[in-house]
This record gives structure tokens, C-alpha cells and sequence, in this order.
């Protein structure tokens, strides 16, 4: 008799389990799909009209051609078809600064041993 009892003990929970897991399943929403706007400024990025006054050759004569270099490159930046990377751009604008850097301290100093001190205190400032 006990043999019985526990048998359907078992099979009961395992029945309303059963139920109880379908249930709440069946009652369950679809996820509503998320949908991100294009962002309209990286739509103005990726446009080259922002970039052509910058490229001209006048501008790179008076400025260099650093500017344009970094601009082309988040121009050309895609995410989606990873054409250029972003560190390709940190890259260059990494040298731009370094060469600011060393150009600053050069005016500021004239002995090579102040110079290396002027490029170390902003290296150790993370700039």
C-alpha cells in the first residue's frame, strides 16, 4: 500500500510540475524587439563634404596635414564592417599629440635633458 502512495506521490508531482512548467511558458510575452535610431552625427561623420575644407591644400600648408589624416580615418571608421579600426584612429591621434608634446617642450626648453624631463612629466600625466 505505501508502495502505491508514493508511486502516485511521484507521479503527481512530476504531472503538475509538468503542468506548471507549461503553463508558465505558454503565458510568456514575445520580447519586443529593440530598435536603435541611426545616430545622426556619426551620419554626418561618415560624410567627406565635412572632411574636404580640412584636406585642401592650403589648409595642410598653413596646418598640416595631421588633422585631415585623423578625420579621413573616422570617416572611413565603419563598425559594422570593421573597415578601419578605432585604434587605427587612436593611433594617429596619439602621434599628433606626441608630436605636439615634443614640439611644446623643444620651444619651452634648450638643454636635451630638460626636454626629456618636460616629455616624461606629461607621460607620467597620461596627456
Amino acid at each position: 500500500m505505501k508502495m502505491i502512495e508514493i508511486g502516485l506521490l511521484i507521479g503527481g508531482m512530476i504531472v503538475g510540475g509538468s503542468l506548471t512548467f507549461g503553463l508558465m511558458n505558454a503565458t510568456k510575452e514575445a520580447p519586443v524587439p529593440i530598435v536603435v535610431p541611426p545616430d545622426p552625427v556619426a551620419k554626418e561623420l561618415g560624410k567627406l563634404d565635412v572632411v574636404l575644407p580640412i584636406c585642401e591644400p592650403s589648409f595642410i600648408e598653413k596646418n598640416g596635414d595631421d588633422l585631415c589624416r585623423e578625420l579621413m580615418c573616422m570617416t572611413q571608421t565603419n563598425s559594422a564592417t570593421g573597415e578601419v579600426s578605432g585604434t587605427t584612429c587612436d593611433n594617429i591621434t596619439n602621434l599628433r599629440n606626441k608630436k605636439a608634446i615634443i614640439s611644446f617642450c623643444g620651444s619651452q626648453h634648450s638643454e636635451a635633458e630638460d626636454i626629456a624631463k618636460c616629455i616624461d612629466l606629461f607621460q607620467r600625466r597620461g596627456i
